[in-house]
Parts: C-alpha cells; sequence; structure tokens
C-alpha cells in the first residue's frame, strides 16, 4: 500500500498494478474491527494508505469550490447566503487539520533527513505558487506593474486561494518544531490540545471583533497568509495523528455521536449567525466571516464527521473508489485551475445573459440551481482539464504533481517509498 500524501491537497502517485483489486477485502478495515469488538484498540501499520483521507480530501475541495461560487453568486447577499456560508467556510479550517495530520502521520516517528524534507515538498509547491501567482496577476487584469506583482507574491492574494500554499510552506519550515514538541508533550497531549483549542477560540474572537493588540494588530487585520492564525489546527491535527488509533477506533464506535454532534453544532453556528444578523444588526458577509470562534468549533465537527464518513466508506467496498482516487489524486490541481474555471464562467454567463436573468427569478432558487447542479459542473470541469494537465511536461508547474505518463507493464513496480514521492509525500 502506499503512504498519505504530506499534503491533503496532494494526493500520492498510483501507477497501474497497485490497485487494490476489486472486492479484495479491507485488510485495514478488518483488523480494526475485530480489535474493537475484542475491546481493544484498532490495529495499523505505519506507512498503509489511508483511503479515508482520499474521500475527506474530495469532500473538502467541495467545500472550498462551494464558498467560491458563493462569493460568485449573482445575487444580494441576503441572509441565505450567509447561512451557506457559513458551513461552506469551514473548508479552510479542515484543510490545515488534514494538513498536519497527514504530515505527521507520513514522517511516523522515525527519524527524518529534514534537508530531503524540505527539498521535495517546496519542489511541489512553490513552482505552482509561482506559475499561478502570475497566471492570476494577469488573468485579474490589471494594473500591470512590478510593485502590484512583488505585493502579490509575497503575500498570496493573486487570487483569493493562494494564500493556502504559502501557508503550507511555513509549516513545512516549522514541521521539525511541532514533531518535536509531540515528542517532548507526548504525556501531556491532552493539556496541550486544549491550550490549542483555547488559542484558536481566543484568537478567532480577536479577529471577529478586531482587537487592538499594539503590533500585533496587522496580524488581527490581515491573518490569512500567517501560520499562527491557524497555530490551533495544526496542533490539534498533529495530535490526532500521533493517536490515530484510538481516534479511529473510538470513531468508528460511536458513529451516530459523531454526525449527531456535528449536526448539532452545524445549527448551533446557524444560530449564532441569525443572532449576530438579526441581533446584533451585521451584514450577512460580516456575520459569515471565517475568524469566529463558532466556525473554529464547527470545524472541527464537520471534520470528524468527514473522518466518520470516510471510515465508513473504506469498510463498505469503497463504492465508487476510482472516482473518489482519482479526484483526491487531481485535488491539488482542482483547487488551484477552479477559480479561472469560474472566472470564465462567470465571463460568460455575463455574455450570454444568464446572470441578468438570474435578477429575474427567485434568489433561493438560483442558490439552489448553485449549488446543485453548477458547483458540481465546476468541480468536474476543473478535474477533467487537471487531468489532462497531469498528462503534459508542465504537469509539475500547473498542477503541482509530477508528469504521469503511462508505466510499461514489464517494468518492475517501484517500492512504496518511491511512489509516495509523487506530490510531498513519502517523507524519510
Amino acid at each position: 500500500m502506499v503512504r498519505a500524501a504530506a499534503d491533503p491537497l496532494q494526493a500520492p502517485d498510483r501507477r497501474r498494478g497497485h490497485r487494490r483489486a476489486a472486492g479484495r477485502p479491507d485488510r485495514e478495515g478488518a483488523a480494526a474491527r475485530t480489535a474493537v469488538r475484542a475491546g481493544g484498540q484498532p490495529v495499523s501499520k505505519r506507512g498503509e494508505h489511508l483511503y479515508y483521507v482520499d474521500l475527506i480530501r474530495v469532500l473538502t475541495v467541495g467545500l472550498v469550490i462551494g464558498t467560491h461560487v458563493l462569493a460568485f453568486a449573482p445575487v444580494p447577499p441576503t441572509v441565505l447566503v450567509g447561512a451557506l456560508g457559513m458551513v461552506f467556510h469551514v473548508s479552510r479550517e479542515v484543510f490545515f487539520l488534514l494538513t498536519a495530520f497527514v504530515l505527521t502521520y507520513s514522517t511516523g516517528r522515525k527519524k527524518v533527513r529534514w534537508p530531503k524534507f524540505w527539498a521535495r515538498r517546496y519542489l511541489f509547491v512553490v513552482v505552482p505558487y509561482l506559475v499561478w501567482t502570475v497566471a492570476y496577476f494577469f488573468a485579474n487584469g490589471g494594473p500591470f506593474f512590478g510593485e502590484a506583482f512583488v505585493q502579490q507574491l509575497l503575500t498570496g492574494t493573486a487570487r483569493y486561494h493562494l494564500y493556502f500554499l504559502l501557508v503550507s510552506m511555513q509549516i513545512y519550515l516549522v514541521f521539525p518544531l511541532i514533531r518535536a514538541l509531540l515528542r517532548a508533550t507526548e504525556r501531556w497531549h491532552g493539556p496541550l490540545l486544549g491550550l490549542a483549542v483555547l488559542f484558536q477560540l481566543a484568537f478567532a474572537y480577536a479577529v471577529q471583533h478586531q482587537w487592538d493588540l499594539g503590533p500585533l494588530s496587522g496580524w488581527v487585520r490581515a491573518p490569512d497568509a500567517l501560520l499562527p492564525s491557524y497555530l490551533g489546527y495544526v496542533l490539534a491535527g498533529s495530535i490526532a495523528a500521533w493517536h490515530r488509533d484510538a481516534l479511529v477506533g473510538w470513531t468508528r464506535q460511536h458513529v451516530r455521536l459523531v454526525f449527531g454532534g456535528a449536526a448539532s453544532v452545524v445549527a448551533l453556528s446557524v444560530v449564532v449567525y441569525l443572532v449576530q444578523v438579526w441581533g446584533d444588526g451585521q451584514p450577512p458577509l460580516q456575520a459569515s466571516m471565517v475568524f469566529q470562534p463558532v466556525v473554529a468549533v464547527e470545524s472541527a465537527a464537520i471534520a470528524w464527521t468527514f473522518l466518520a464518513t470516510g471510515l465508513l466508506w473504506q469498510e463498505r467496498r469503497r463504492f465508487g473508489e476510482k472516482l473518489v482516487t482519482a479526484t483526491s489524486d487531481a485535488s491539488f490541481g482542482i483547487y488551484l485551475l477552479h477559480p479561472l474555471v469560474l472566472q470564465g464562467a462567470l465571463l460568460g454567463a455575463g455574455a450570454t445573459g444568464l446572470v441578468d436573468f438570474a435578477q429575474t427569478v427567485p434568489n433561493a432558487l438560483v442558490l439552489v440551481v448553485l449549488v446543485v447542479v453548477f458547483l458540481p459542473l465546476l468541480y468536474l470541469v476543473s478535474g477533467l482539464l487537471t487531468a489532462a494537465a497531469r498528462r503534459t511536461p508542465v504537469s509539475l508547474a500547473l498542477t503541482g504533481r509530477p508528469w504521469s505518463r503511462p508505466v510499461r507493464r514489464s517494468v518492475p513496480a517501484r517500492g512504496s517509498e518511491d511512489l509516495a514521492l509523487a506530490n510531498t509525500g513519502g517523507a524519510r
């Protein structure tokens, strides 16, 4: 089996001959279920491929695309738009939880050669970051002068989603320190998790209310591209991976509790949002902002729900596995590319009169069409374009993945270490 990729948007490269045969029993799932029934912890093997992570990645990318579709919806920012945004906005936090989880899982507790770790990861993030910064700089339509480009390059603002790559680079840089912290505090991970949660809630509240923190006020006003803004999620994801067997075992035994708890938290977040709109008089977009305490809690609940959903899917013969794994494999390219596809779709909708037509029908109907029809279509088109780019020499630059060339059947299969390297996976 191949390892989980070290970036949630960058799935391991699956070559022909390395897929599970249809109908073959899920050894990890079977072993884990047997252990749970016996009252023990799930039996796991470090380095195995985590199929449930594939589904989590696919679901979270869908939330990312949904967030951007709502942001450019041809309807006024109504209360309903903000309520949907309260759910879709958790994609950011879920990805940072997942980033730390798969990084910690892929490195395990072994010795890591950090220069090689950094070289592999930065190659597959820095190159597409530079290429897409240039592409979106010109797609934005100007002004085209050097100072603007440098500013966008340094802050990840050439397009609204590139900040994630900058934060990922910062996570890679300090990950040795995070691993050292996990080792040093292994007996006190509970209190460490509690501190991480308190920090994230306090910081979200500070951003929401624009606290004056003196020299740190600039951070509160522009938190998007800075790692400390997500430090609580990174620590929580790393701790979860450190105790993966216990987490997975508990989740398997309490799936209904996880789903019910998440539903309650989502309902609470919507209630808080409505109170902020109707009680405090906040505009819907402000009331549904990403940095607020209730979204932090909601993010953890939805992330846990995605884990439970992935485990159920993994243990029930992984229905639609080829589609899920292919989409997961292309997820980083989809993330990079989809804003450009969305921009083209909006230009086309404006030229054909669809935007004007949307103003003549109920806003709720427009939102239903956007979420149920347009969002999946945008996801599909972005996935197909990413798959096509993966088969060209410019794959690394456009998708953050190496060129996917056909492998001859007569060529001996490479070891799982090499397979895991395709996009920042497989640390040593």
